[in-house]
């Protein structure tokens, strides 16, 4: 889930309860409103800059991908569409500059790694040789996120069920290293921080990544495991400047975590399973759970 605070809206789309809509929420009054994406079987958004988002659909006849306003998320206001291999761009293309420009989009060949450049209206293939069935089971591992690290010149890309993350350098278009996170074989989620560092999940784990030095710092497990010994994973986070909510859908709660040294200065607990976690103040925050998609409201008392 993301935030807008101009217009205290939270929008997000959790694709097994909202399947092909996007799913907006009004802090101020509580009212939920699901807006379908014409022929979207599910939704993966990002953040961007200015009031703006970025969403990619996907699609039986293929993906597309268009930038939307939080006050007016009905309408395209930039898009890509994939007809074939080919990228067709309609709208303002200046709109670009404002989202993540690497994208991950899926064919029926097998996933595209893209990069949007919009000073040409073009949009450039990267480097996937890596991703091969002798390295990786393309059936059971896909390509789940990808964020631009500009000051860096790299797109850093995650695959499911791996701690190692791939860094395509976007001048020569080819992967030239891999960072390693805590080890615990997750789906890793991408939130960056800065042009060179950036915030990523590992199962149970929150990492902190310095791509420019190569250097990870990691938490220690953040959800316990089930009894004997079977993991247990966190939910999304939502990063702040020096802290971190952490929603824990197997313990019915969510965590503010001091984000340089990773101390929990903080725990909310909201029942369910809360999955999606958006903080909404320094203290509140929104959570959607894994099962249902029910909203629950809390907050922390630091």
């Amino acid at each position: 889930m993301i935030y807008d605070r101009a217009t205290d809206t939270i929008v997000g789309n959790l694709g097994w309860v909202d399947h092909g809509s996007l799913w907006l929420y009004s802090v101020a009054s509580g009212n939920e409103q699901r807006i379908a994406v014409e022929g979207a079987a599910y939704l993966d958004l990002r953040a961007g800059l200015n009031g703006l988002f970025r969403l990619t659909h996907h699609q039986s006849s293929g993906v597309a991908v268009s930038i939307r306003q939080y006050g007016n998320p009905v309408l395209e206001l930039a898009s890509l569409r994939f007809v074939g291999a080919e990228a067709v761009f309609a709208g303002d293309i200046a709109l670009w500059w404002h989202v993540d420009p690497a994208v991950i989009v899926q064919t029926n060949k097998g996933p595209r790694l893209v990069r949007i450049d919009a000073s040409q209206a073009s949009v450039i293939d990267l480097d996937l040789s890596w991703f091969t069935e002798s390295n990786y089971d393309v059936g059971y591992q896909g390509l789940v996120d990808c964020i631009s690290l500009p000051d860096v010149g790299l797109v850093v890309v995650a695959v499911q069920r791996s701690s190692e993350l791939i860094l395509i350098d976007t001048q020569r278009n080819q992967r030239v290293g891999a960072i390693t996170l805590a080890r615990r074989g997750g789906n890793p989620m991408l939130i960056r921080r800065s042009g060179s560092e950036f915030a990523a999940s590992d199962y149970d784990c929150l990492c902190i990544v310095d791509a420019a030095a190569r250097a990870v710092r990691t938490s220690k497990p953040l959800q316990k495991p089930s009894p004997p010994l079977t993991q247990q994973f966190i939910g999304e986070y939502d990063l702040g400047d020096a802290t971190c909510a952490v929603a824990r859908p197997y313990s019915g709660d969510v965590l503010l975590l001091d984000i340089e040294t990773f101390a929990v200065r903080d725990s909310a607990s909201v029942g369910a399973q809360p999955l999606a976690i958006c903080m909404t103040s320094q203290s509140e925050f929104v959570t959607r759970d894994w099962k249902t998609g029910e909203v629950r409201v809390g907050h922390f008392s630091v």
